[in-house]
């Protein structure tokens, strides 16, 4: 789609959203007061509920931009995930609100109205989407079909069609695809125009013959990156018969990530590992991060006092251990944590990686590393901002040397902050086990990185992260 047309639609979407929260808002109050409920203290004054407004549109507009809402909204999903999507941040926004209220003294809110208020906007936001969809799909019929040539092959026509469909990247109706490629690249995208059902063309040389007997509006180009050439050595001949021509780059060979472009000076660059913790992204979760790491340090707090009591009292030396660890971009930082093995542990081994049965801790060093009590103190890391509260756990640099050289995208973690918990470690990937499965989470988290997953995942390593069969 078009990016003006796309950056359109998600104003619709977004506006469409905003309208239907006040909607909500103002039918709750009218149910509450104006049905069968009766309120002892008599109907209240509009006013005094309408002027909540613009504090409702501004948490419900934040949350769903912090929470990644809007940038998932441009996915192509089907109506049922994009409705568990609207009711998932619905209930993130819902729990922001409730908490604002308790600071906004001016009146005490109903709880009937506050609760048919939640149970209502989810469903009229629901409904709103749904409108848009419907009205999108009248408008495209009505609307003429331009004609599209599709120049691809392999996985690039797979990924086209898998990203919606070519008939929603372009607009348009295929006339037909040209296979470009290698026997293999040439043999699967027969296979793919043949479950489409479209006309397969041979390559052509002499472009403005084709097009004069077969006019088109647009072509499509979705070639995999080793048979790029063919582009370099006809593209200029295409677009002097066609008014439009798209190029859909073949990235996967570079990144595990989105891609991101920016203009400058009229020339884009592609970004290649394009981090979701971005902008407002980044702020929302460091806001998190300094939240949530005060409230860890009141709630743990006696804990915290009683281990450094314990620690010099078992083992000569400090209270605290602090280690080398890389974090966001690969920079490197001191990680604190309650100290848990004599001071000369590691003299003679040098580092040395822990595994089950390690006779090193002294007595209250192996409890606080069976809870994970000795990892407490980084809580003051999240607080300087060296550390998050959810993200790939940070590794030695004398490990993370290794770990680059055997792992495929190892690097790829230091593109967030090192967290105090993570998805690896709710998944019982922690201490010596398989590094790639390791990996793997820490990707996953990074490329669907959401405050919705943060807060998911700070929930598990309550239920089940603290103690752990692989924390030792």
């Amino acid at each position: 789609m078009n990016p003006r047309r796309q950056q359109l639609l998600l104003v619709i979407r977004a506006a469409s959203d905003m309208t239907m929260v006040c909607g909500a808002w103002v039918a709750a109050y009218y149910l509450r007061f104006n049905t069968v409920f009766e309120s002892p203290k008599g109907i209240p004054d509009p006013i005094l509920y309408f002027k909540l407004l613009p504090f409702i549109l501004g948490i419900w507009f934040f949350v769903f931009a912090a929470s990644g809402f809007y940038r998932r909204t441009g996915q192509h999903r089907s109506a049922f995930i994009e409705a568990l999507d609207v009711i998932q941040t619905c209930a993130l926004a819902t729990v922001a609100f409730v908490a604002f209220s308790y600071f906004y003294e001016e009146y005490r809110y109903s709880r009937i109205a506050l609760l048919a208020f939640a149970g209502l906007h989810p469903w009229l936001i629901i409904t709103g989407r749904s409108l848009i969809r419907k009205a999108l799909r009248v408008y495209r019929r009505h609307t003429p079909p331009r004609v599209v040539l599709v120049i691809g092959g392999g996985q690039m026509l797979e990924r086209a069609i898998n990203l919606g469909g070519i008939a929603e990247l372009t607009r348009g109706d295929v006339m037909g695809v040209i296979l470009v490629g290698d026997d293999d690249a040439q043999a699967e995208g027969l296979a793919i125009c043949e479950r489409m059902g479209v006309r397969v063309w041979p390559e052509q040389a002499d472009w403005a013959s084709f097009f004069a007997e077969h006019p088109v509006q647009s072509v499509l180009i979705a070639l995999p990156y080793r048979a790029f050439g063919y582009v370099e050595q006809h593209l200029e001949q295409i677009t002097n018969q066609v008014p439009e021509v798209k190029l859909l780059p073949d990235m996967t060979k570079f990144t595990k990530f989105a891609t991101g472009i920016e203009i400058v000076g009229g020339t884009p660059i592609i970004s290649v590992h394009e981090s979701p913790l971005a902008g407002l992204g980044s702020v929302t979760k460091r806001l998190t991060d300094v939240f949530g790491a005060i409230v860890g340090l009141m709630v743990f707090g006696p804990v915290m006092l009683l281990i450094a009591i314990l620690v010099p009292l078992t083992s000569r030396g400090p209270i605290f251990y602090r280690q080398e660890r890389m974090g966001l971009d690969g920079r490197t930082f001191r990680i604190w944590k309650f100290r848990s093995m004599p001071i000369d542990a590691e003299a003679k081994s040098g580092a040395v990686w822990a595994k089950p049965n390690d006779n090193r801790p002294t007595w209250i060093g192996g409890i606080i590393r069976r809870t994970s009590i000795d990892e407490l103190p980084q809580l003051f890391n999240i607080l300087v901002g060296e550390m998050s509260l959810v993200g790939p756990r940070p590794e030695r640099p004398v490990f993370v040397d290794q770990f680059r050289r055997k792992v495929p995208g190892y690097m790829l973690r230091h593109k967030v902050k090192a967290g105090l918990t993570g998805w690896a470690q709710v998944n019982g990937w922690r201490g010596d086990t398989s590094i790639e499965r390791r990996i793997e989470c820490d990707l996953f988290y990074i490329q669907n990185w959401s405050l919705w997953l943060d807060i998911r995942i700070i929930f598990l390593t309550i239920l089940r992260g603290f103690i752990n069969k692989n924390a030792y």
